[in-house]
């Protein structure tokens, strides 16, 4: 039996190592048929992941949004129509004081969905507990300053010169609020009015040459109004002579331009006296235009804007330029 009892130990010590063996060759085929229920997957990750973002602006401030912002401030009237075109009012606590004011705004009605007022008044802005405040270069310096000292989530715009400026607010605003989608079909919309106001301009005709006046102001380059012009296939008179942007000019130049056209702006039901007005210039009363009862009026609200309601003016000033053009198009 003595002899016996070595193989029986060899024998046990086998077929303990075998199973050990066993248990570790089969241990990663338990772990396949058991995955971790707290492991996230793609799908998760990819939605949860729009969130935090990052703006920055042309000062070099950075903004960090943390999540969809549900209490949006607005101080300037840009951001307040394109904020109402691309989200529920229900998000936005305060608007700037021209959203009511019917001579400059295109959301009277709108406006009167959202309570609040953003006035230049760094305390009560900072009342509404905001996540996300929009303001602009011309901002009251000041304002802005205490603003980012108190650590608010400010965002400041800096380019209204034109449209493809416009367009790109439009964006920048859509993915800070997580609303890209509705901004990318608000330009889109943009685009193919603007497409059907260039279909309807006649092209068998030589450019029109054209001059804006205000308050003995002009626009040369890099303006709203520039733009406008190009789109409608018209010579801004003022730029051609060298004019940047809004520019004090004198009765010499007037007459020695000699626009075709000569367009400015006023409220409505104030069109036929600035009208008047511009007839008893001595400088505009004496051009051809005016001569020609070639003066265009259009409205503050499409003049003026800085939004996707500039498309309007546009159409605004192809109709006066052309016959072959209806603002009811």
């Amino acid at each position: 039996m003595s002899k016996k009892y070595p193989f029986f130990y060899i024998l046990l010590i086998i077929v303990l190592m075998l199973m050990t063996i066993g248990s570790f060759a089969l241990w990663p085929l338990f772990k396949k048929e058991r995955p971790s229920v707290t492991q996230p997957s793609t799908e998760i990750q990819i939605n949860t992941a729009s969130f935090p973002r990052q703006l920055r602006d042309t000062y070099g401030q950075t903004l960090i949004i943390p999540s969809r912002p549900r209490r949006i401030v607005s101080q300037t009237l840009a951001t307040d129509e394109i904020l109402l075109a691309l989200c529920a009012p229900s998000r936005i606590v305060a608007l700037s004081a021209l959203a009511g004011d019917v001579k400059y705004s295109n959301v009277v009605e709108k406006a009167q969905q959202v309570a609040g007022e953003a006035a230049d008044n760094v305390e009560q802005i900072l009342s509404f507990q905001a996540d996300l405040i929009f303001i602009a270069s011309y901002s009251r310096a000041e304002t802005v300053e205490l603003l980012q000292a108190t650590g608010a989530p400010v965002f400041r715009f800096t380019h209204f010169q034109g449209l493809a400026d416009i367009k790109n607010n439009i964006k920048m605003i859509g993915y800070a609020i997580g609303e890209e989608q509705a901004a990318t079909a608000l330009i889109a919309e943009m685009n193919q009015d603007i497409k059907a106001i260039r279909a309807s301009i006649p092209t068998d005709i030589e450019p029109l040459r054209v001059m804006s006046y205000s308050l003995g102001y002009t626009a040369g380059r890099h303006t709203t109004f520039d733009d406008m012009l190009k789109i409608v296939g018209a010579i801004n008179v003022a730029a051609s002579q060298g004019i940047e942007k809004h520019t004090l000019i004198s009765d010499e130049q007037i007459l020695v331009w000699q626009p075709d056209f000569i367009v400015t702006h006023a409220s409505v039901g104030e069109f036929d006296q600035i009208r008047r007005q511009l007839n008893e210039h001595p400088a505009i009363a004496a051009s051809e235009a005016a001569q020609a009862g070639r003066i265009i009026v259009i409205d503050n609200r499409y003049f003026l804007g800085v939004s996707q309601y500039l498309v309007k003016g546009i159409k605004a000033l192809a109709a006066g330029l052309y016959d072959s053009v209806s603002v009811e198009d």
